[in-house]
């Protein structure tokens, strides 16, 4: 968590980059902002067109988060990208301050925000196809088991956590789709649990949504996730949910930290 001294340093550089009136814009701008809709077949060009009137409003946020990223990146500990998200906290702060109260600003706006404008100034990727496809099961299963993944929405995979008592658990990743990978970073033995720490890679130039993880055990049996942390990520009956995974707008890959606690 950014300590008050780090968001009022942000603050006071955010001033020199952007006026108040351009800050509370940002907010409006972020009004409707999603998105697109790969399920109903919405094309990028329709869907950077829903936002056209605020392209000017885009790139102005964009080239003040960067900028002030590149300038602050030596003023904090972590990531690059750990620093334009606690720039993104201070711009979020500032509309707070100046009473700005909905559509505020976020990391996950920002990735969308970026998208809009990454594809308006390549006009071939606009043509791209941003398709649409639910993941199933990689493992052997039952048909209804098989039946119940293939219908439910968004981007499905599966990780197996092997676990022997108070042994060192083994990790297998299965992927179906090569657009993404799991790459487990730290694996910790707590008092009763497991806390095993993992990134997930995102390969596309496009945002994944919806991803759903299941854990099992060597005896294929389902293991109950007790808790997780990370952003727009939440547990339900023992299975990880993730809303949404950014992409990358540099072309590389962007990864997203997360945690898990098993029961």
């Amino acid at each position: 968590m950014a300590s008050t001294s780090e968001i009022s340093l942000v603050i006071k550089n955010i001033k020199r980059v952007l006026t108040d009136e351009e800050i509370k814009k940002i907010a409006s701008s972020c009004k409707g902002l999603k998105s697109i809709n790969t399920r109903e077949e919405e094309t990028r060009k329709k869907y950077v067109a829903n936002y056209k009137e605020f392209y000017g409003v885009y790139k102005r946020t964009i080239k003040a988060v960067e900028d002030l990223t590149d300038d602050l990146k030596d003023s904090f500990s972590g990531t690059k990208t750990q620093v334009r998200e606690l720039v993104i906290l201070g711009l979020r702060t500032k509309q707070q301050d100046l009473g700005v109260t909905r559509y505020l600003l976020n990391p996950v706006k920002y990735s969308f925000i970026k998208t809009i404008i990454n594809w308006i100034n390549n006009p071939s990727a606009l043509k791209t196809k941003s398709t649409y496809q639910p993941r199933t099961k990689v493992k052997k299963d039952t048909e209804d088991k098989k039946k119940d993944a293939d219908s439910k929405s968004g981007n499905q995979f599966e990780t197996e956590i092997i676990t022997k008592s108070k042994a060192k658990p083994k990790t297998i990743i299965i992927a179906e789709k090569p657009e993404m990978k799991v790459v487990i970073i730290n694996k910790k033995s707590l008092k009763d649990t497991w806390k095993i720490s993992f990134n997930i890679e995102n390969n596309t130039n496009y945002p994944l949504q919806n991803l759903e993880i299941r854990i099992y055990d060597e005896k294929d049996d389902s293991i109950h996730v007790s808790s997780v942390s990370g952003d727009l990520i939440e547990v339900a009956n023992g299975i990880i949910y993730i809303r949404f995974i950014p992409a990358s707008m540099t072309g590389g890959s962007q990864l997203s930290l997360f945690s898990l606690y098993l029961k």
